[in-house]
């Protein structure tokens, strides 16, 4: 992975996905694009490469666990590492999250009023284990 990271952020919250977006882009230096739906999301991944997607359990148009199986495929090396940003107890999601093309989990309770060091870290974790798609 070379530069800075293209991350897509799936987010239907404006705040959230503005203080996301602000903060890995100043405080992270990674490049990052926002969507609302799962929808916008296919059609970003169609059109660009992002190194990580980064999507909140609840949108509009269906969970993120449904968006992460329909990019990933279980059992395989996922075609793009996905982190689930979930305000839920990770307990009982993390089963069935994995199996349907999560990589990894991120508890956004804490994630609103900080510096992200917590998301930044395991994006960066998640590139050096998957590489970079580009």
């Amino acid at each position: 992975m070379l530069g800075n990271p293209d991350v897509l952020l799936v987010e239907d919250s404006n705040f959230m996905s503005m203080r996301v977006v602000e903060t890995l882009e100043s405080v992270h230096e990674m490049n990052v694009t926002a969507v609302e739906t799962a929808d916008e999301a296919r059609n970003e991944l169609d059109k660009n490469n992002f190194e990580c997607v980064i999507v909140n359990y609840e949108l509009p148009d269906e969970t993120g666990i449904e968006l992460a199986s329909s990019i990933n495929s279980f059992g395989a090396e996922p075609e793009v590492p996905i982190i689930l940003l979930t305000g839920r107890k990770l307990e009982p999601l993390a089963k069935d999250a994995i199996k349907k093309g999560v990589t990894e989990f991120v508890y956004k309770g804490e994630h609103a009023a900080n510096d992200m060091d917590v998301l930044a870290h395991r994006i960066r974790v998640m590139l050096r284990a998957y590489g970079s798609n580009k």
